[in-house]
């Protein structure tokens, strides 16, 4: 993919703006924080439980959301860039065992 690892400016000249089909979760949980800065280190330094992928890099793409929706940031050279990026439909499956 030739997508990985640009700016968001490179990115929107070069392929349009970032889409949620290039793209897939990698770490969904709650943290302690929504400052996006301390979301970067914390994942650098001390990543969550259960999260076992790659420290945030640059055109990675995270999402703050509470029970009113959420924003999505373009991780880009220097901070974050908002980003408007459709969520992909979230299902949640209610099973029972007896």
């Amino acid at each position: 993919m030739r997508m990985k690892f640009i700016s968001y400016e490179d990115m929107a000249r070069q392929f349009g703006e970032p889409c949620p089909e290039d793209y897939h979760i990698a770490y969904d949980g709650q943290l302690d924080t929504n400052d996006l800065e301390a979301i970067y280190d914390r994942f650098d330094t001390h990543p969550p439980a259960g999260f076992s992928g790659q420290a945030l890099a640059m055109s990675d793409v995270v999402e703050l959301y509470d029970g009113n929706g959420g924003d999505f940031y373009y991780t880009d050279r220097r901070g974050f860039q908002k980003i408007d990026f459709s969520p992909r439909e979230q299902t949640q499956d209610m099973k029972m065992t007896m």
